[in-house]
């Protein structure tokens, strides 16, 4: 007898969207069926595919305690990452699913979403990856910036726009892994907390936008808004032919 695939479901989460869900890193989260996922080989070469910035294979079902695998769109897994986390939050969110803890391959994050409709996470700074900071001048020369300046790799510049108030300007690149601009690095952030030790307001990239604050014990709480959309027809067709539904 034919037995029907098992239905998979994909949305799409732009995490650090400002006020206007605007803006943000995207990431396709991916709830695959129930003992129907794929293997870690061909989950990275569907992220690869795509191209997108990272994809969240969220082991079905969804509970209150959910584990997912990352993979980024440069041929590597990710074992932490902020905008992924948090635009799983919202897509579990999304479909009626209440999580308070979510586990990718570096370890239990705690996570939650404030009666404003921001997404937040707690986390150990050091799950990061080895994020060098460098920090300039002014917003303007920031803006000014086509890449990173000679010299640096895996950086996320950053500038004062209001000390007082917490208010950082920032971007990032990492050439050495064939990473572009991240438009919102919330992990590079969280380091830039840690080092701080206060609560931040990071405008990222093109205008992407990451609140952040110390939590004790090396972690940082990360957070930010979050928008769901439908993904383009062609990458849900690829995630289905994935699973062989297509």
């Amino acid at each position: 007898m034919h037995k029907e695939p098992a239905m998979v479901d994909c949305l799409l989460a732009h995490a650090f969207v400002d006020d206007n869900g605007e803006f943000g890193n995207p990431v396709l989260v991916v709830i695959e069926p129930d003992g129907g996922g794929l293997p870690q080989d061909r989950r990275q070469e569907l992220a690869d595919r795509l191209g997108i910035p990272a994809v969240a294979f969220v082991r079905s079902p969804p509970a209150r305690r959910t584990s997912i695998a990352i993979h980024g769109s440069y041929g590597l897994p990710i074992r932490f990452g902020g905008h992924p986390v948090l635009g799983t939050l919202e897509v579990l969110h999304h479909l009626g699913h209440t999580v308070e803890e979510i586990v990718p391959e570096a370890g239990p994050v705690a996570c939650r979403r404030d009666t404003e409709g921001i997404c937040r996470l707690t986390a150990p700074a050091t799950w990061s990856k080895p994020w060098r900071h460098l920090q300039m001048a002014s917003a303007a020369e920031i803006d000014a910036l086509t890449g990173l300046p000679d010299g640096e790799d895996f950086t996320q510049v950053w500038a004062w726009t209001d000390e007082t108030a917490g208010e950082v300007r920032a971007r990032l690149w990492a050439p050495r892994i064939g990473k572009g601009e991240d438009e919102a690095c919330g992990s590079a952030s969280m380091l830039l907390t840690l080092q701080h030790g206060r609560p931040l307001r990071v405008l990222h990239g093109r205008g992407s936008v990451i609140h952040t604050s110390p939590a004790g014990d090396g972690l940082v709480e990360l957070g930010g808004r979050c928008a769901v959309r439908t993904p383009a027809e062609e990458v849900t067709a690829a995630v289905e032919r994935a699973y062989g539904q297509g």
